[in-house]
Order: C-alpha cells, then sequence, then structure tokens
C-alpha cells in the first residue's frame, strides 16, 4: 500500500486534486471535513473540488508527516495556495484515509493549523 500513498502524495503536491480524485477514491467513498460531511462519492467530491480547483492560480503543498498503519494512511500537508484573484490561503490539514483495495473508500480531513 506504501507505493499508492506515495503516488497520492506526489499527486497531491503536483496540485492533479482531479486526477487524484478519480484514481484513489472510490465510487461510494464518504469524505468529512472537520467532522461534517463532504461528499458522499466519488463524482460528488470530483464536483466539488472542480469548482476549488479553478480557482487557484498557483500553489506549494509540502509533505509534513505521513503514517501508514495496516489500511490506514495519515497524511498532514502545508498547504499554500494563491487564488485566481491573488487571495493566499495558507494552511495546515491532516487527511485520515482508509484503504479498501486500491482506493480510498474514507477520508477524513481535519484542519490542523
Amino acid at each position: 500500500m506504501q507505493h499508492l500513498v506515495d503516488d497520492f502524495i506526489k499527486m497531491n503536491q503536483a496540485g492533479q486534486v482531479l486526477a487524484l480524485c478519480e484514481k484513489y477514491y472510490h465510487d461510494d467513498v464518504t469524505m468529512l471535513s472537520n467532522g461534517d460531511l463532504f461528499a458522499q462519492s466519488m463524482r460528488e467530491a470530483y464536483e466539488i473540488q472542480k469548482g476549488f480547483a479553478e480557482s487557484i492560480a498557483s500553489f506549494d503543498i509540502q509533505l509534513i508527516s505521513q503514517q501508514v498503519t495496516d489500511n490506514i494512511s495519515e497524511l498532514v500537508f502545508q498547504y499554500k495556495m494563491i487564488g485566481v484573484d491573488e487571495t493566499l490561503n495558507e494552511f495546515t490539514g491532516k487527511h485520515i484515509q482508509t484503504w479498501q483495495g486500491n482506493k480510498i473508500i474514507h477520508e477524513e480531513y481535519l484542519s490542523v493549523g
């Protein structure tokens, strides 16, 4: 599973959010954001992320830490993004992912700073 997580990290750092969504999220993924339901399918997550991705002019995404245990990966990224309106958005986010086969079936995102 480590090679899948490593590829997920590379794609995320390259800003390939939509391709990553299609490649790694299970069709029936459940995604939470800070405890709230974000999406209940890969297609729903894709559509939500599409608008966000189109609003970003440039980005710098750094991996802070990763831990992989059995089928759970915990990834922490520092995000720095500049929107097409030149607004700077900086935050640290933790992704707790449950993998089933080669896909993420459950993800919880937490803002950690």
